[in-house]
């Protein structure tokens, strides 16, 4: 009777242990699924950020050098490969107010990692984690106009039929990057 007592107490140390282990198991699977979940939702955001930045600039450049009193109001003021003005006369009074949504300053921000959009004086960043950004530039040829550090010239501006915007993303939480690449024709100019 002891013996049986004996392999009863084994066997149920044994049958603890086991589940102890499918408990530990099923933990590291479950983490594992949470894990990924997150992932999943920061690289899902990340779209969803590239794709509401990349209809912005859309917005933006598709409204550039609107001009209804026909006062040759000029679309792209500057032309780098970090930065673009985009200026249009959007109440009809002749002329750009700087301070006001006439003009869309973007930029890409290397050290910051940051993309922003400026319309007038307020400042509205876009995109954080932008490891990858930067705007070029075509002629209606489809050659690229490349702009030195100042920009391109007045010369070079005139020449510009599109303009693109290439974004990649780090989602927060990893996950993989998210990129987004958008060519936009000026008005009149495709």
């Amino acid at each position: 009777m002891s013996a049986s007592r004996g392999s009863s107490a084994i066997e149920a140390l044994i049958a603890a242990a086991i589940g102890l282990l499918v408990l530990c198991a099923v933990s590291a699977a479950l983490a594992g699924g949470a894990r990924a979940l997150v992932r999943g939702g920061a690289r899902a955001e990340a779209s969803d950020t590239a794709a509401l930045a990349t209809e912005a600039f859309l917005f933006d450049v598709r409204r550039a050098g609107h001009d209804p009193a026909a006062v040759n109001v000029t679309p792209i003021t500057l032309a780098r490969t970090d930065r673009v003005v985009i200026e249009s006369d959007l109440d009809g009074s002749g002329g750009v107010n700087a301070s006001s949504a006439e003009r869309a300053t973007w930029i890409c921000n290397a050290s910051t990692q940051k993309l922003s959009r400026v319309l007038g004086a307020q400042s509205l960043p876009l995109a954080d984690g932008a490891v990858g950004c930067a705007f070029s530039y075509l002629d209606r040829t489809g050659t690229a106009l490349v702009p030195p550090s100042t920009g391109l010239d007045a010369s070079d501006r005139a020449r510009i039929a599109l303009v693109i915007l290439d974004l990649r993303l780090r989602p927060r939480g990893g996950g993989g990057h998210v990129a987004r690449s958008l060519a936009v024709a000026l008005r009149g100019r495709s």
